[in-house]
């Protein structure tokens, strides 16, 4: 239950959660100018403390705990759940080349194929491991990170097959194409931009020219259905009466387009950040430079509107996933934009407020484990996302947090 910690300086951390962020002024020039190893610290800190409470084992033969819920479970657990963590481990993996992140990676991989059949992990819709489409998603992302990590052609090919599964189930031409967030096929979502990084992943592995029609073909239901005069893209595109009675045709929350607050928002932070880190992705798969120009866009409205008065992103609409692209996409937008554009400040802002919040022996949540080194969903000064149920201590919100802080060691430089 507590593996030997990634390396890493708790001294430093202890010391630097003294220093108070309050505002704008006062994260400058600390944020901008910070060095990578302070990050890199923060971030090898964050897993190492994910690994203290989710990780049974070592790291070779280990595994995560099964969660439901975020919280200890008998059974084999969620694997989308333990997907959030898994995207924390190898985001760390690569930006510090640390080996024992990849290790864990693999061990937490050839774990899920002693727990499930092979069909069992391609299998979405109820009553699978996998029920909706973002859950099948999620999943996609593992299988691919797992495939990356292992070489393991099974990883890949449970990839492929939860590709297949989830057109076969929620692909329609309803809405001119695109796919159901899940079975009551209200509406179609952002949410689906986990499946167009999941096919670019695969098309990268196989060079099959198919698997990049079909992310196209998602993306570009995304782009057509789901981006905002800012910018940004709206979370949700509804089927309308009868099939929606609440709501009308169209994209939800379109009389009310300036509602973007924590827990209540018409957009969605992580699905912004998926959609920028799929176009460049695909500029950088391509070569296609209006993939560049639409990523600078993305990255504008990032910036622009989905960051508070501190200068930090605002967590609105899912404290479970908010956090799974930011690796992903500062990782291929760095290239794009550099360090010192607007959105890589708000990153290194947030992991910096995330950071300075991490729980200490009084937390005491609702239910479940408390104490110290938890990570909020709360990253302004409120208590919004606890109170909801959202708490610190769940292994996709702790998670989740802790992807911002390891994204941020894309944007600190050498000085």
């Amino acid at each position: 239950m507590h593996p030997k910690p990634i390396a890493g300086q708790a001294i430093f951390f202890a010391l630097y959660l003294c220093s108070p962020i309050t505002s704008a002024e006062s994260l400058e020039p600390g944020v901008n100018d910070a060095r990578p190893a302070e990050f890199r610290t923060l971030a090898k800190t964050a897993v190492n403390d994910l690994l203290a409470h989710w990780w049974i084992g070592d790291a070779k033969t280990g595994h995560l705990m099964p969660t439901h819920g975020g919280c200890e479970a008998k059974g084999r657990g969620v694997i989308w759940e333990r997907g959030v963590l898994i995207c924390a481990l190898e985001g760390l993996g690569a930006t510090t080349g640390d080996a024992d992140c990849g290790e864990r990676i693999r061990a937490q991989w050839l774990h899920d194929t002693q727990l499930y059949k092979p069909a069992e992990l391609d299998a979405c819709g109820p009553g699978s491991p996998a029920p909706w489409c973002d859950d099948a998603a999620w999943a996609l992302l593992y299988y691919v990170t797992a495939f990356q990590q292992t070489g393991d052609p099974a990883a890949l090919d449970r990839a492929k097959g939860m590709i297949r599964n989830i057109r076969t189930r929620w692909h329609d031409g309803a809405l001119d194409g695109g796919l159901w967030y899940n079975e009551q096929r209200k509406v179609k979502s952002l949410y689906s931009v986990a499946f167009v990084y999941g096919c670019l992943g695969v098309h990268e592995a196989t060079g099959d020219r198919a698997y990049l029609d079909i992310a196209l073909e998602e993306y570009n239901w995304i782009e057509s259905h789901l981006l905002r005069a800012d910018g940004l893209y709206w979370c949700d595109f509804s089927a309308g009466p009868p099939a929606n009675p609440d709501q009308p045709r169209g994209p939800v929350g379109s009389d009310r387009a300036g509602h973007i607050a924590v827990a209540s928002s018409v957009v969605y932070l992580g699905g912004n950040m998926g959609m920028g880190a799929c176009q460049a992705y695909l500029w950088q798969l391509t070569g296609g430079d209006r993939w560049r120009v639409t990523a600078l866009r993305t990255a504008d409205a990032l910036a622009a509107h989905l960051s508070d008065r501190s200068g930090c992103f605002i967590n609105d609409r899912d404290a479970f996933t908010n956090g799974i692209f930011a690796s992903f996409w500062a990782r291929r937008m760095i290239g794009i934009v550099g360090t010192q554009h607007a959105s890589f400040a708000a990153l290194r802002a947030t992991a910096k407020r995330i950071a300075a919040r991490r729980t200490t022996d009084a937390y005491r949540p609702a239910y479940g484990t408390g104490g110290a080194g938890f990570y909020t969903a709360d990253w302004d000064d409120g208590n919004v996302w606890e109170e909801r149920g959202s708490m610190a201590n769940m292994m996709h919100v702790s998670g989740s947090s802790a992807c911002f802080i390891v994204a941020a060691t894309y944007g600190a430089r050498d000085r």
